[in-house]
């Protein structure tokens, strides 16, 4: 008699040749949201991502380096840039073949291109360089010693000098690529990453030290990672941890809503609707795309690895496991959906503001869904002490729990969630 057995989570390389055997599933890739792209090439591993990275679209790839590419060393920390990550997608393009290197390239933004390439190679202007020592023999010999040692290639005035040796034949062979086509666009790229390591030499006194001028490209680029990711709910660490310090203190406590989440609202209202640059727009769907399909994949790979969606992704509907808050949020949908829609948006807000900014007892990060049921736990504490401060009981049985609820579900018609998470979080801790 045959064994049942239980479902068994497909390999990441099997999960990779189902999608590749599958026109439909092919074309789902390119409309897949970058959250779930993301999980799809954590599920197969990068190094064996290739196909997928080369059927991705440019603004698919742009918001998945968002979140691959940085990394926080502790909760809260501002998360930096990791070169090393940056040369193993290198690669991976590298394997779809040149041009599709130089289609990245060139649509991507031009100032985290910059960015990245200066993190890992050194860009030292020969001719300045020299001009610069020649009143100075025993610095200029030092130095060209130095320069005879690296591993290094030139480019007309240029020494590209690797900064990781693991990735300098990736980003060589890339601007090689790049500057059979776009040979301007490889100067400009080329001269403003010299300007930051010129800088750099001279604030350091000379070519052993270079990092004060990654400290102002990486500051340009995170600053611009931030502006994307809070155009899809993401909340700067520095903005989150500010955020839970004011709540802490009770500073602003009385007020409608807190300078921190004022201002990232009214940054996020000013934002342009995804897709809107004409130069990314993304592939009309095909009908006969399996989407679906692909997203059950995904979600079956995501559960096998133990991973929770990612924080912008959740929808409004997991907070119903609050008692008050889901019959609040509930009766909130029938009498003002416009109101409910905004609870929605602060909601997302919050979760995100804990996974950003706040650590669990152990000192790591709350995952997304963790980060979920905090927000909400905490933003029921804040609505009962509302309700109570109201002389609203708390109640005792199912009669009283439906019309508390229709008392909550008029205060949140007024009332933002944030102000009753900061209420909240102020009396739990």
């Amino acid at each position: 008699m045959p064994k049942l057995r239980g479902y068994v989570a497909p390999s990441p390389l099997r999960l990779l040749e189902h999608v590749l055997e599958n026109p439909a599933l092919v074309r789902a890739v390119r409309e897949l949201p970058p959250a779930a792209l993301g999980t799809l090439i954590d599920a197969v591993g990068l190094e064996d991502s290739g196909e997928l990275v080369a059927l991705a679209t440019t603004s698919q790839l742009e918001h998945v380096f968002d979140e691959d590419l940085w990394r926080a060393e502790r909760a809260g920390d501002d998360p930096r840039f990791d070169p090393r990550r940056f040369g193993v997608w290198l690669e991976v393009l590298l394997e779809a073949g040149e041009k599709a290197v130089i289609d990245r390239l060139t649509e991507l933004p031009l100032d985290f291109v910059i960015f990245a390439v200066s993190r890992l190679v050194l860009v030292v202007d020969m001719d300045r360089l020299g001009l610069e020592l020649s009143d100075d023999e025993e610095t200029l010999e030092l130095t060209e010693k130095a320069l005879d040692g690296a591993l290094a290639e030139e480019w007309e005035e240029f020494r590209l000098i690797s900064r990781d040796d693991r990735a300098f034949d990736a980003v060589v062979t890339a601007l090689i690529a790049l500057d059979r086509d776009h040979h301007d666009l490889l100067r400009r790229i080329l001269e403003r990453a010299a300007a930051a390591s010129a800088e750099a030499i001279a604030d350091n006194g000379g070519l052993y030290e270079v990092l004060t001028g990654d400290e102002m490209l990486e500051s340009d680029a995170r600053a611009e990672r931030d502006d994307r990711r809070a155009a899809r709910g993401y909340v700067a660490p520095s903005d989150a941890r500010s955020f839970l310090a004011l709540a802490r203190n009770g500073i602003d406590e009385d007020a409608a809503r807190d300078r921190v989440t004022s201002a990232y609202f009214r940054e996020l209202e000013r934002q342009p609707p995804a897709g809107s640059r004409p130069s990314r727009k993304a592939p009309e769907p095909s009908r006969r795309a399996d989407t679906p399909e692909l997203l059950r994949l995904i979600e079956r790979a995501k559960a096998a690895a133990g991973d929770s969606a990612p924080a912008s992704d959740l929808a409004l509907e997991p907070a119903t496991d609050g008692p008050l808050l889901k019959l609040a949020l509930a009766k909130l949908a029938e009498l003002d959906p416009g109101a409910h829609a905004e609870r929605g948006e602060e909601l997302a807000y919050l979760t995100n503001v804990i996974v950003a900014g706040d650590a669990t007892l152990d000192g790591r990060s709350y995952r997304p869904i963790e980060a979920l049921e905090r927000a909400i736990l905490l933003a029921e504490v804040g609505l009962d002490a509302v309700l109570a401060a109201g002389g609203r009981p708390s109640p005792t049985k199912a009669g009283s729990l439906a019309e508390r609820a229709e008392q909550a579900a008029e205060l949140l018609r007024t009332t933002h969630l944030d102000r009753l998470f900061r209420l909240g979080l102020r009396r739990r801790e």
